[in-house]
């Protein structure tokens, strides 16, 4: 079974992270700005958690080759709760970036679609 240690992890991260700048030609704070909560980048990956979490529900966990099997079962229950506690994370950091955003006009939220 390929389960990577927390420092592997942070370092592939950190990779990505250098790869993803890169491909925008932009720093990475520039590129963390662009995808803060609140911003419609933020909102795609919320959102593209959800349509992964139910794929992984409804295609997986239903399936009755993985139904029928435990230790599959079990890895796609997993899985799912993974992709669940993602969901619950950002959306309540989405929650946290609205309430400092009361107030503020449009166009200072950067909530811009040029990405």
């Amino acid at each position: 079974m390929l389960e990577s240690s927390d420092i592997e992890l942070e370092d592939e991260r950190l990779k990505q992270l250098d790869i993803l700048a890169s491909e925008r030609s932009l720093t990475g704070s520039e590129l963390m700005a662009h995808y803060q909560p609140g911003s419609f980048g933020f909102h795609e990956a919320v959102h593209t958690t959800s349509i992964v979490l139910d794929l992984v529900d409804e295609q997986l966990l239903h399936h009755p080759a993985i139904a029928g099997n435990p230790e599959w079962f079990r890895l796609a229950a997993r899985a799912s709760e993974a992709l669940f506690n993602l969901y619950q994370s950002m959306g309540a950091a989405q929650l946290t970036s609205r309430n400092t955003d009361e107030g503020k006009r449009p166009e200072e939220l950067n909530a811009s679609n040029d990405d």
